[in-house]
């Protein structure tokens, strides 16, 4: 599915990062539901093609047969078809494997350290540490993953934007190991100028969907851009209470670093406000002597929280699998032990119960 880019904005311009809110037209018979993710087809970055050739001893003219593919040239392969942004931890394990005087003598016990290895680093970066590989040539290419699609959730509701989509997307570049990394795909649609095209299509997510019920009550909890399926959620809340359905409450725990610089999408949720649909927590974690993050919230609140709970609100989380998803879960624990007078074990089960009753969903990466 092509898709046009029409609208595109910075949400951080005084930050010390880029989020961009970019929305996409579409022509094709295509559907999607809040909550579910477009998934984007980019192309890897030229500087990095040049560098890994370079290191590689190769012009891009060569030939280079890829499963799935077939018979393509190396600038092709670089291009369109193989991960190159990232290091993918297999590819630890065929060089420890079959290539391992290539190595010289360093090696990884177990998959927890080549996730360790691989975390943070591309393909350049593994060329610059084991220089031998480079002899490979086009061999090395053979081992590569392939480039995979984009995943992002979607941050607005079909019915009340037909024939187009919006996202949020942070800007992702980091320094390390000596080099400054781009993510392939946040800074392809960050050079993306309005009417170019990209390749997308629509993905359901079916364990992150709105209650059949109008009537009954969400918990949305966002850090920075896992505020985007919400967006989604409110527009559609907001359709319904404009064509007269009673909406239950929706209340947004919103957690960002500084109010003033990455407050992202602040004008809607005010507006929202304003109309009696929003009810908003914010926690920003830098603006304080202390650090304070949605889970942190999410306690201070807690008897309320329960009662929603118990009323048959439905909870949704959106964020780091790694930080955000645990930290969520442990004040869920400790607001049940608290006020449902669970013990610990019995809080994590609960827990673990409400997920898989769907009462909490969970969008996380």
């Amino acid at each position: 599915m092509k898709l046009t880019l029409v609208e595109k904005q910075n949400q951080t311009p005084q930050a010390d990062k880029t989020v961009w809110c970019v929305t996409f037209k579409y022509q094709e018979e295509a559907h999607y539901q809040p909550g579910d993710w477009l998934t984007l087809k980019v192309s890897n970055s030229p500087v990095l093609i040049a560098e890994i050739k370079q290191k590689l001893g190769l012009t891009g003219q060569e030939r280079v047969t890829l499963r799935r593919v077939g018979e393509v040239s190396v600038d092709e392969a670089l291009t369109n078809h193989l991960e190159i942004s990232q290091l993918n931890p297999a590819i630890l394990n065929k060089l420890q494997r079959q290539y391992f005087d290539y190595l010289d003598g360093y090696s990884w016990t177990d998959r927890q350290q080549m996730m360790e290895y691989a975390y943070g680093r591309d393909i350049l970066d593994l060329l610059n540490a084991f220089p031998k590989l480079s002899s490979l040539k086009t061999e090395l290419l053979t081992l590569l993953s392939p480039l995979a699609p984009r995943y992002y959730s979607i941050a607005s509701c079909e019915t009340v934007h037909p024939q187009q989509v919006r996202l949020l997307i942070r800007q992702v570049v980091y320094e390390t190991h000596h080099r400054i990394h781009y993510g392939v795909a946040s800074n392809y649609i960050a050079l993306m100028k309005l009417g170019e095209q990209i390749e997308g299509d629509f993905l359901s997510n079916r364990n992150f969907k709105l209650p059949e019920s109008s009537e009954t009550p969400i918990i949305m909890i966002a850090a920075g851009v896992g505020l985007a399926p919400f967006l989604g959620f409110l527009e559609a809340r907001e359709q319904q209470k404009q064509a007269g359905q009673t909406v239950g409450e929706n209340w947004l725990f919103f957690g960002e670093t500084h109010q003033e610089t990455t407050f992202l999408c602040r004008s809607e949720l005010d507006a929202w406000q304003q109309q009696g649909l929003l009810k908003l927590t914010t926690a920003f974690s830098r603006d304080g002597e202390e650090k304070a993050y949605v889970q942190h919230r999410l306690l201070e609140a807690g008897e309320a929280v329960y009662q929603q709970l118990q009323a048959g609100a439905v909870m949704y989380v959106c964020g780091s699998k790694d930080k955000l998803a645990p930290a969520i879960e442990k004040s869920l624990q400790q607001i049940l032990q608290q006020y449902a007078g669970l013990s610990e074990e019995a809080s994590v089960e609960r827990v673990q119960q409400l997920k898989q009753t769907q009462q909490l969903q969970m969008d996380v990466y």
